[in-house]
């Protein structure tokens, strides 16, 4: 290997992180937004007089049904504009979002911030794995999008007990305003050192890198392909005609469904009003589940990597994800010992980690330049499904209430909560039914294949 191409190696691998490092920070923003109503729930039940469970399910909710009917459009956005253009205006409408939500007056303008805000960074995840796409390896696809979920975690872990401190002390209005500058701080480290592909700064491209490390057939594959069409319709159609697209999306939607039912809105009050907990004491259980996602995610893709294997540890990990709901579940009718809660969280955490490999699942079967939009529809899967479970969650709590309210919040019995954790185990069941369709490609892009030899009709 010449000593040009060495020089223009080391730069890639150095430049590669500082266009990743400022994209980690933005995502933090997008974690944030999807628990922090979580935290502050009684607060806003109490300002907003919102009365029943399943109406503050509804404002959480805001962020899933948003983010989900972006994930295409975002994909569409990153494939045209490229992700640095994007990101600055995700996180700039984010901020804005943020905004009105802690200066909110009423309850339509909390659902308009709530909108914004998740309109924002429904657009940065898709963004990150177009980045991912066009400075890393292919190989080295699963690990990065572990680590950049540790990175978002960070933001699980801002908006659990650093934000229950927060609110005790300066309420959660403030809280609020404080992402959002967070947000616009974010947007101008993005603008400054994203580059949307190592060419814009004179370096080698991957597929180049690749080609001379033999990158083998995915490389010969994308090197074959046409240009996509510049509207993207025809993209989008062979993708959502693929039934292989399918399966990793419906396994997001249930297996992170319950994991953001509960992580993002319902594990505080649950934890309040069962255990008789304090809200930073219950903030601390999501850490425990934050930490959990941030070990289990690096592992699995490193795992999924180095193995060459994308199914397998998908199927163990969120099969693991089951049995430890079930102990939630049935462990002394749902209300586990207390000395057990921290283990059992970070088990969840642990468990949601096999989702991180379906945007990998859904990448490899369909071509490489239309990364954007797979990311896009494989992802939004995930926040369809808590869309779903957060109101269905609280569906539950309300048909089962008893009449107990205190300061106008009303107090759930245990047999509530325990019949809403039944109905998310059967959901869970139903995510390991559609892992074990998702197509295993031994973590090379099979598009061409599948479509010389047409889809088969089962498991592979």
């Amino acid at each position: 290997m010449d000593a040009s191409w060495q020089q223009r190696m080391a730069r890639l691998n150095r430049r590669r992180w500082l266009v990743w490092t400022p994209l980690a920070f933005a995502f933090l923003a997008s974690y944030f937004h999807r628990t922090a109503t979580g935290v502050v729930a009684d607060s806003l039940m109490r300002e907003f007089a919102i009365t029943r469970a399943a109406d503050l399910g509804g404002l959480a909710a805001v962020y899933f049904y948003t983010y989900a009917a972006m994930q295409v459009p975002a994909g569409l956005l990153a494939d045209r504009f490229g992700p640095r253009r994007t990101i600055l205006l995700a996180l700039a409408v984010a901020a804005l979002g943020a905004t009105l939500f802690g200066l909110a007056p009423n309850l339509t303008v909390l659902y308009c911030g709530r909108f914004l805000s998740s309109l924002g960074v429904s657009l940065i995840y898709v963004n990150i794995v177009k980045i991912h796409a066009e400075w890393f390896r292919g190989r080295e696809f699963a690990t990065m999008t572990g680590l950049i979920v540790v990175a978002g975690s960070a933001g699980f872990l801002l908006a659990a007990t650093p934000l229950a401190f927060f609110v005790d002390r300066f309420g959660w209005r403030v809280s609020f305003l404080a992402i959002a500058a967070y947000s616009l701080l974010a947007a101008v480290a993005c603008w400054l050192l994203v580059r949307d592909r190592p060419a814009a700064v004179g370096l080698p491209s991957i597929a180049a890198v690749e080609a001379r490390e033999g990158g083998g057939p995915p490389l010969a594959a994308a090197a074959a392909e046409p240009a996509p069409p510049e509207n993207g319709w025809d993209s989008l159609q062979k993708i959502l005609l693929n039934p292989y697209t399918w399966w990793p999306f419906w396994a997001s939607v249930a297996v992170y469904g319950v994991y953001m039912a509960f992580m993002g809105l319902w594990a505080v009050p649950y934890f309040m009003q069962i255990y008789g907990m304090s809200r930073v004491a219950a903030s601390n259980h999501i850490l425990a589940m934050a930490a959990g996602t941030m070990v289990g995610g690096p592992l699995i893709g490193l795992w999924s990597d180095r193995r060459a294997t994308r199914r397998l540890p998908n199927l163990l990990v969120s099969s693991g994800f089951l049995g430890v709901w079930l102990l939630l579940t049935v462990w002394n009718g749902g209300r586990p010992p207390e000395w057990a809660l921290y283990p059992l969280c970070f088990g969840i955490g642990l468990g949601m980690s096999g989702v991180n490999l379906n945007v990998a699942c859904g990448k490899e079967v369909n071509p490489p330049q239309w990364t954007g939009v797979v990311a896009g529809i494989v992802n939004s899967g995930s926040f369809v499904g808590a869309a779903l479970l957060q109101p269905l969650f609280g569906w539950v709590l309300d048909r089962n209430w008893g009449g107990l309210a205190a300061h106008g919040v009303r107090i759930y019995p245990l047999s509530a909560y325990r019949t809403a954790f039944w109905c998310c185990a059967v959901v869970l069941a139903l995510g390991i039914l559609f892992i074990l369709w998702i197509k295993e490609t031994g973590c090379v892009n099979i598009s061409r294949r599948e479509r010389a030899t047409g889809p088969a009709g089962a498991p592979q």
